[in-house]
């Protein structure tokens, strides 16, 4: 949480600012990084990343406020991370010189994959690569072999350089950084109950949860999971969970979805339907779609209705139109009527999502920043398609944004992924003879 975001948060904003104090042998005039000097660039930035609010899930936490006017008020921990590794590589692209602007990209690529929970070899030595080549760039850039530029090379940079072979060590770093830290010594203070000798009773409550957590793992039937789901809810397979609203009453299928359900059921008409608007992923976050949320304003959501599939063996991105169980009648029963198809024991069901497709990244644009800025336009209706339940994988943002490409500006989406999660591998190669 210190390295990622607060040191080397802080790090790249005194850059970006001309923060640092200029030495009498050097003049700030020509730190051609110090984009945010301006402050009409500065204010512009604050009000794009303030614009990105709407589009980021509830699940991303805090959703950054306005830098220019939050930045020194108790601006969260999250919110930095959220600003400047998910937002700031696309919302600075034209704003920051290129080399800097990829040196930076290059650093968040390395970083977005150390921060996962799990990661494989080859990811690992995909990071380390990136870092590896990240630090020279750095110092090149900034230090530039100048006694004047050593503050700029702070101890977290070096840092940054040990987290790929300290993963290799001890593990992924985000399961013993210091938000785990933290909450566990928060919890642990929270049990106390006497004043006196207070770090004597802090050591026997973290024993006495040592003690309980391993006989948890031994015997696990000591402690039943408790039943989770809420009213109306509908428990799928592998820990997906239909959650309400729901359709009260069945709905007749009109327009594309008509020749998109009966294709995937291979019938020749499509069957009524009951539209579901939200579904539990197995990793915690609630994936929604166009049937809940257009229902509201924007500025009364968060959206969450993006979300990241595999198709065809590939990540995509896709909008979900709503969920449906899609029912599959048993051999001795033809019926159509909505008694019957209340009866689940009755009845089969084959769970999917309706979706719309985004592109693929702008290639170029994928490629120049080390696979973090994925730039992508909405298919529309010529896309829809019925997909399993089960290939989502998670919740995403995407942001609108409206980049200059070849001299030409052009209304996009860019992907934003919580930090933690499994990054979407959208046309990077890694080399997996690791």
């Amino acid at each position: 949480m210190h390295l990622s975001g607060t040191n080397m948060a802080t790090l790249w904003l005194d850059l970006w600012h001309g923060g640092f104090d200029c030495a009498s042998t050097d003049n700030k005039s020509s730190w051609h990084w110090a984009v945010f000097r301006d402050r009409d660039t500065w204010e512009a930035h604050g009000l794009a990343v303030a614009a990105c609010k709407a589009y980021l899930p509830g699940s991303f936490d805090v959703a950054p406020r306005n830098p220019c006017l939050h930045a020194n008020s108790w601006y969260k921990a999250t919110e930095y991370i959220t600003w400047i590794y998910n937002l700031c590589p696309t919302l600075l692209y034209g704003v920051l010189p290129d080399r800097v602007w990829r040196n930076f990209c290059q650093f968040v690529a390395g970083l977005r994959i150390m921060s996962q929970y799990s990661i494989t070899p080859s990811q690992l030595c995909h990071a380390s690569r990136l870092i590896s080549d990240w630090a020279p760039e750095f110092e090149r850039i900034f230090y530039q072999h100048r006694i004047d530029h050593i503050p700029f090379v702070r101890p977290c940079v070096h840092l940054t350089c040990h987290l790929p072979s300290e993963a290799a060590r001890v593990g992924s770093p985000i399961c013993s950084s210091q938000w785990t830290m933290e909450r566990t010594i928060g919890n642990l203070g929270q049990e106390i109950r006497q004043p006196s000798d207070p770090f004597s009773n802090l050591a026997q409550q973290g024993i006495r949860r040592c003690q309980v957590n391993a006989l948890k793992a031994m015997l696990p039937h000591l402690d039943p999971p408790e039943n989770m789901n809420p009213h109306a809810s509908v428990s799928l397979s592998n820990g997906y969970i239909l959650l309400a609203k729901r359709d009260k009453c069945l709905t007749t299928l009109r327009g594309a979805e008509v020749t998109v359900v009966s294709d995937y059921l291979n019938l020749p008409h499509a069957p009524r339907i009951r539209w579901w608007a939200r579904l539990r992923l197995p990793n915690g976050q609630i994936a929604r779609s166009e049937f809940q949320e257009l229902q509201k304003s924007p500025e009364e959501i968060c959206m969450a209705r993006n979300v990241k599939i595999v198709l065809n063996g590939r990540d995509r991105i896709t909008e979900v139109r709503y969920y449906v169980r899609l029912v599959v009648h048993a051999a001795d029963n033809n019926s159509d009527n909505d008694e019957e198809l209340n009866a689940p024991d009755q009845l089969a069901f084959d769970n999917v999502a309706l979706v719309t497709l985004y592109s693929d990244p702008h290639p170029q644009l994928l490629e120049h920043s080390y696979g973090v800025v994925a730039s992508c336009t909405k298919l529309g209706e010529a896309s829809l398609q019925a997909i399993q339940i089960s290939a989502i994988q998670s919740v995403v943002a995407m942001v609108p944004h409206r980049p200059v490409i070849d001299g030409r500006a052009e209304d996009r989406y860019f992907l934003a992924e919580k930090m933690g999660l499994e990054i979407a591998r959208l046309g990077v190669e890694e080399d997996e003879e690791d």
